[in-house]
């Protein structure tokens, strides 16, 4: 509460400042700034934004309250059903009813609407640039904050093709997002057949092939599976045998796309990818790795990693959350780290935080400098913050304000502690109703040390949480991802057109063909020349063109 009385002598002493012509930025005390009020209360926004049920009024959220003291506007916010907002936002951006639209349009990073639609609606004008604003250093006081405590220039990634900036970002620097393909191996198995953690491709086969071989649950079945995932997902389940060909070649992004001296390539064309489906080949030939897993749901591979007798001894995800955590099964699996391919390949999948647009100005709004002054302000840590863990003095506190703060540690080695969070499980993860949180939906920006420094009490740490941030720090400070990668890409209208329906199958294609591979269909080195050929025949050489074009304007 201290840090909120700061920020209200400052306003006033802005608001006196402005009246005998003062102009300039007002430090917030925090790293968060307040630009400070016009002193305009007729200043009216309107603002479209995801109704969610658990949050009580939008317009009297502590949030709202808060943007609306430091500039002195009234925020009108007009929550939209959460069911088909993203459609409804595209249907008004691009029905050229201008004077329809609100001021503001606020949405979920990278959820409700994508850096390409932004820049097709900066093409039909319902939106406006930005860039002016971005340049003016006494109106991104909180956006040049945050690239300063971020150590990266995030604006570059919702750059439009033009050039121009016609959103406001949403970033969160997170360790678990980054390397999301993380592998986890069941300790009690280990420990029965007297083996250490696998390092290499041939320890981790003489370990999986002697577990499908082994009676280790005891019930008298040969039912063991050495490694297992869903065919599809959402999540880092999809592709789980990603974490296998990265032992061979980096197997890429979700596309597999891979970046070597700036030129982009399809690793699934390289001779290494051919020598991983070998490696491959023989874990499905011995049944290591069942061939089901080809084509099983999620729901099924879930009900095999849940099964009475454990049965399930590898599988690749952020966190072992999907395990039964009723009998404590959830903290006997172990991360390890990434396996290393006879020549020395040990390449872990890595996406950077990237920033993703959350906040549009249409072409509706009479005041868009007072609008993006409200923007920035959500940039701030302050309103970063309290998007994800609600009101400051209420539901959490920066450590220098806690009363006693000897009482807490970070959970993560080398961070210092940043915030105490009072009660993050009924408040994140509850289903009481509160008004202290827009629960992420708009922007906000929050660097490694937040999350990273959240305070928990001493002798209170929960043993899971502990072992999943070990597992995240592991992988991220393990220096296994490549050099070069691609943060994001963000296409024109025309080269979306061009390789939309190409990139949809060459991906169908490249994952169908692996199953060929690995099952025998298809012989790896008989049919290599075939399936090469089957790749340009859809398109490859157009679409790498593409992509190259648009990293090139991006990143070079």
């Amino acid at each position: 509460m201290k840090k909120r009385m700061i920020l209200s002598l400052l306003l006033t002493m802005s608001l006196m400042l402005s009246a005998c012509g003062g102009n300039g930025a007002k430090d917030g005390g925090d790293g968060s700034t307040n630009e400070g009020s016009t002193g305009d209360e007729d200043t009216t926004l309107t603002v479209w934004i995801k109704d969610n049920i658990l949050i009580e009024d939008f317009n009297t959220n502590s949030m709202t309250l808060w943007l609306e003291e430091q500039t002195g506007y009234n925020l009108e916010m007009i929550p939209q059903s959460s069911d088909g907002y993203a459609d409804k936002v595209n249907v008004a951006l691009t029905a050229g009813a201008i004077e329809e639209l609100p001021d503001i349009i606020m949405g979920q990073g990278g959820i409700d609407f994508t850096d390409s639609q932004v820049w097709s609606y900066a093409e039909a004008g319902s939106i406006i640039s930005l860039t002016d604003y971005y340049n003016d250093p006494e109106l991104a006081v909180n956006i040049n904050e945050a690239i300063e405590r971020t150590g990266t220039d995030y604006t570059q990634l919702i750059t439009s093709p033009d050039g121009n900036i016609y959103s406001i970002g949403t970033l969160n620097q997170s360790y678990g997002n980054e390397f999301k393909m993380k592998l986890w191996v069941y300790k009690p198995w280990l420990e029965a057949l007297n083996k250490e953690v696998p390092a290499t491709t041939e320890e981790f086969y003489e370990l999986l092939t002697q577990i499908h071989e082994t009676d280790l649950n005891g019930n008298g079945k040969q039912d063991e599976i050495g490694m297992l995932g869903p065919a599809k997902s959402n999540r880092a389940t999809e592709g789980y045998w990603k974490v296998l060909m990265n032992a061979f070649v980096y197997a890429g992004d979700t596309q597999y796309r891979m970046v070597e001296d700036g030129v982009v390539s399809a690793s699934y064309t390289t001779d290494e990818w051919k020598e991983g489906l070998k490696y491959l080949k023989s874990l499905f030939g011995n049944g290591a790795i069942p061939t089901e897993s080809l084509t099983m749901s999620e729901d099924q591979f879930k009900a095999l990693l849940n099964s009475a007798d454990p049965t399930v001894f590898a599988f690749t995800d952020y966190t072992p959350d999907d395990v039964d955590q009723s009998e404590g099964r959830h903290l006997e699996y172990i991360c390890i780290d990434t396996l290393t391919g006879p020549d020395g390949v040990n390449y872990a999948t890595y996406e950077p935080s990237v920033a993703t647009p959350s906040m549009m100005i249409t072409a509706n709004c009479k005041n868009p400098e007072a609008a993006f002054r409200i923007g920035d302000l959500l940039n701030g840590m302050d309103m970063s913050i309290s998007q994800r863990w609600g009101e400051e003095g209420v539901d959490w506190d920066y450590i220098e304000n806690v009363e006693d703060s000897s009482i807490y540690k970070s959970t993560f080695d080398g961070f210092d502690l940043s915030i105490v969070a009072y009660d993050d499980a009924s408040f994140w993860a509850g289903t009481d109703t509160t008004n202290r949180s827009w629960k992420q939906v708009g922007p906000y920006v929050r660097h490694y040390g937040i999350y990273n420094g959240v305070g928990v009490e001493v002798g209170n740490e929960s043993e899971y949480l502990t072992n999943v941030n070990s597992a995240m720090a592991m992988y991220q400070e393990a220096g296994h991802g490549p050099e070069e990668v691609i943060p994001k890409l963000i296409f024109t209208t025309e080269e979306s057109e061009t390789i939309s329906t190409i990139e949809t199958v060459l991906k169908s294609y490249v994952e169908e063909s692996m199953a060929s591979f690995v099952t025998g269909t298809m012989d790896i080195d008989a049919d290599w020349d075939s399936y090469l050929a089957e790749l340009e025949t859809i398109g490859l050489k157009e679409y790498l063109e593409v992509v190259q074009g648009a990293y090139d304007r991006m990143y070079k």
